[in-house]
């Protein structure tokens, strides 16, 4: 991407970044839109909680917070407002009081049946007309970049 730099300027338009973000940002908006056409409510942050439970319901709080990239306070009060609507419950670990177990409730179970097949479509849209080959590039691209940055 050396050709985001010239002549000691930015063009903003070839910068990865910014592509990463307004991808991001567009995808966010939109997956939050489509969500609430189908009556459900649900944040883009929520949405990453309820997948990270559908493959492993019963997970600690800290490590919602680990394998959806958020903070301990922000995860805290996604789960808050999760709970609130009946989505989810959090017991205490029995073997460890200080910890937290987090489960789905049948509510919340049940939205990923109805869910997954929007947010499907959905995500057929974004990548509609790029090659297979490409998505795997850029997948591949997008994880060495954060390797790169993350250390």
């Amino acid at each position: 991407m050396k050709d985001q730099f010239a002549d000691g300027r930015i063009i903003v338009d070839n910068a990865i970044g910014f592509w990463i973000h307004r991808v991001y940002q567009a995808t966010r908006n939109e997956m939050f839109r489509v969500l609430r056409a189908h009556g459900e409510e649900i944040t883009p942050e929520q949405w990453a909680v309820l997948i990270r439970l559908w493959e492993r319901d019963g997970r600690t709080q800290t490590d919602l917070t680990d394998a959806t990239f958020r903070d301990r306070p922000t995860m805290s009060r996604i789960l808050d407002g999760m709970q609130e609507r009946g989505l989810l419950e959090r017991e205490v670990d029995p073997t460890d009081s200080r910890v937290r177990i987090v489960k789905l409730t049948r509510k919340g179970k049940a939205l990923q049946k109805k869910l997954v097949p929007v947010v499907q479509a959905l995500v057929e849209r974004v990548v509609q007309g790029i090659d297979e080959q490409d998505l795997v590039v850029t997948r591949a691209s997008l994880r060495k970049m954060f390797e790169n940055v993350a250390g």
